[in-house]
């Protein structure tokens, strides 16, 4: 069979920063490069010519459609391989593009799996979708759409099915992995470019899709809601993105807190697509939100009956596996089925070998009342190695056998001998921790955040002893940590004059110094961090200082801490009612409803003026508070047709509340 030859196509503007590894990946198995550029000012048309593309310049004509074409008409082989410069082809993929183009008379086109990786830095799961990339040179082939263009498969003639294979290949697509600013900008531009179009074809449903999953980006629910909505009206059931849309419009819908439709839409979807678990995922979400466990559980569980997801639905990598299994541990565990639980974590820990998977594992254990060694075991049956074991037996709080650990690796690195020098502060053996952490070199990137623990070792001794020598030696001169420790160390040698005055809540050595207090306060010496909290807030009363540890610890996501220190700030400190409201908001982290919104009902009685951002506070905890009745009602009268409307109505008021509160969070 004759082997075809290869023209990828692609528009560009300004990609520098992607363009040369898409290119890397591919540029070996086309026969030829055709770059439609459309207005770069960086480098982009110089590092294509680089891999030997053709490049031709292309006014952007605010129609992606008529940009592809553009690069259409100007390859010259057999067939179009089509690519953004934020993809990347995996080798298996670049390898077998040959073999594609050797495809018998009858196949016109193939579709390839775009996966999009996780955004680690914002918790965000992969993603998943089939796409039209490569097909026959034809004049007759031309893209459609002037954003989301597409070669439609009606487009090509004849029964699409029996003209467009699957290849089983992936190509990985990096653009979730723009910053925010970069995503947000791209968002708009789809919004004004679908905007256009709806206005020559305002029922068209795959604009209308499209435009609510951009409006659904930016933030804007009521507008994705309304778009959503007229796609539906308008598309077929059979369109391809039919499924997805309907899973997104109940997602919207749950968003803005009308759970009971969100189901509704999603029990509608199933009964056209019964084998998209995407849709029985969502249903298990809505139903965690309503604290519904034991329906969460049965769709969660629904999830894992899945041995794959057909490749023409937009799936969330992982509901088949790993998510699945994660969310079914949480939900054992809220029922207090803990080995449940645990065996529910382990499963996801197959698919998933995060930290944070495993951190959860380790909690778990704890609640089952294993000692350290023994989570120490398990962690290295499963499969863990010696690093991450020390560093989850750490953060669990299992200092003695984390330490143990440490001191079993032959030859400690300066990593290990801050972890070693921590672990034994925290077990008080506070000259063991100072001699430890000395030996770490001042040049290694450990030095930085060895020098509070040095210090710390020598001011929590008994007696408290100068970490002068230490901070002249640590090689970190202008460093605010430095800065910082030098205060402290003059609060604790009673040196006049070395306490910083009040300082700017953004500078960092500010921030290190509250820092060293909150470490200080967690390991049980208050006086120390009570006097590093009167210094950085200006050598005022120990309300004041309590109100800044409060509020530090707070902003680092330490409710427990923050609850305590706040507790020890009210009546004492001038910011009554923001004291009482961190403390509102320390208690809610904690779950304990009542208290908090008794301390956010406080906070709204504090001021003169009526405040919105404490009013809703409240209002979220008292719902919270009537939730919780309404789901033991309905645990003890499953069937109660009343009790089960009330809890959708304070859901859905409660979602309100939430939006409306960071409404009002954000306003300066």
């Amino acid at each position: 069979m004759e082997t075809g030859t290869i023209s990828l196509c692609m528009i560009v503007k300004d990609e520098e920063k992607n363009l040369g590894r898409c290119l890397e990946s591919v540029r070996r198995w086309v026969d030829e490069i055709v770059v439609v550029d459309t207005g770069s000012t960086d480098r982009t048309p110089d590092i294509a010519t680089s891999y030997g593309a053709r490049v031709f310049s292309f006014p952007w004509p605010d129609d992606f459609a008529r940009a592809r074409n553009e690069s259409l008409k100007h390859a010259t082989k057999d067939w179009v391989f089509v690519l953004d410069a934020d993809e990347e082809v995996p080798l298996e993929t670049a390898q077998n593009l040959k073999r594609l183009a050797s495809a018998p008379d009858g196949v016109e086109g193939w579709t390839f799996t775009i996966a999009s990786p996780a955004t680690a830095a914002e918790s965000s799961p992969g993603t998943r979708h089939l796409n039209l990339r490569m097909f026959r040179n034809r004049e007759a082939y031309r893209f459609q759409g002037v954003v989301h263009e597409q070669v439609r498969f009606g487009d090509l003639g004849g029964r699409a099915e029996a003209l467009i294979r699957h290849s089983g290949l992936t190509i990985i697509h990096y653009g979730y992995m723009r910053d925010r600013k970069e995503r947000r900008a791209k968002t708009l531009r789809n919004i004004a470019l679908l905007k256009k179009a709806l206005a020559e074809s305002p029922d068209d449903p795959f604009y209308n899709y499209n435009l609510g999953v951009s409006y659904y980006a930016a933030g804007n629910l009521e507008d994705s809601r309304r778009h959503y909505e007229t796609a539906i009206r308008h598309a077929d059931p059979g369109a391809v993105f039919a499924p997805v849309l309907f899973r997104n419009y109940a997602l919207c819908l749950s968003d803005m807190g009308e759970q009971a439709k969100a189901l509704e839409i999603a029990d509608r979807a199933l009964a056209f697509f019964p084998d998209y678990p995407d849709l029985y995922f969502l249903k298990g979400q809505i139903f965690w939100d309503l604290g519904m466990l034991p329906e969460a559980k049965a769709c969660f569980l629904k999830c894992t009956h899945f041995t794959q997801v057909p490749p023409e639905y937009i799936t969330t990598e992982g509901v088949t596996g790993r998510l699945a299994f994660a969310n079914l541990a949480e939900v054992c565990a809220r029922r207090g089925d803990i080995d449940a639980a645990v065996e529910f974590i382990l499963k996801a820990a197959k698919e998933d070998r995060s930290y944070r998977v495993f951190a959860r594992l380790c909690a778990l254990l704890k609640e089952q009342k294993q000692t350290g060694a023994e989570t120490a075991a398990f962690l290295k049956k499963a499969g863990l190695d010696s690093r991450a074991v020390v560093r989850l037996l750490f953060d669990v709080g299992e200092f003695a056998s984390c330490l143990a650990e440490l001191e079993a690796q032959p030859v400690p690195d300066p990593g290990t001998l801050l972890l070693q020098g921590k672990c034994l502060i925290r077990l008080g053996r506070y000259a063991e921790a100072a001699e430890m952490l000395n030996r770490i070199p001042p040049g290694s990137p450990a030095a930085a955040k060895a020098l509070p623990e040095q210090c710390l070792a020598r001011w929590l001794d008994d007696p408290r002893k100068s970490a002068a020598r230490v901070i002249a030696a640590c090689g970190l001169p202008d460093a605010p940590v430095t800065a910082a420790c030098r205060a402290v160390d003059a609060l604790v040698t009673g040196e006049r004059g070395g306490a910083p005055a009040k300082l700017g809540e953004r500078d960092e050595a500010h921030r290190a110094a509250l820092d060293i207090a909150l470490e200080a306060f967690m390991l049980g010496d208050k006086d120390l961090a009570l006097a590093v909290g009167r210094a950085v807030s200006g050598g005022e009363g120990p309300g004041e200082a309590y109100f800044a540890l409060g509020k530090h610890a707070l902003a680092g996501g330490r409710h427990r801490e923050a609850q305590k220190l706040l507790e020890r700030a009210l009546y004492r400190c001038r910011a009554r009612a923001e004291a009482y409201y961190l403390l509102g908001a320390a208690c809610a982290g904690l779950n304990w409803h009542e208290k908090a919104f008794k301390y956010f009902a406080a906070a709204a009685r504090e001021v003169a003026e009526k405040n919105e951002l404490y009013l809703t506070g409240a209002l979220e905890q008292l719902t919270d508070e009537c939730l919780s009745l309404v789901l033991k009602g309905i645990g003890l009268e499953e069937s109660n047709a009343e009790l089960r409307r009330s809890l959708f109505k304070l859901a859905a008021f409660k979602k309100r509340l939430h939006r409306c509160k960071e409404a009002f969070a954000n306003v300066d």
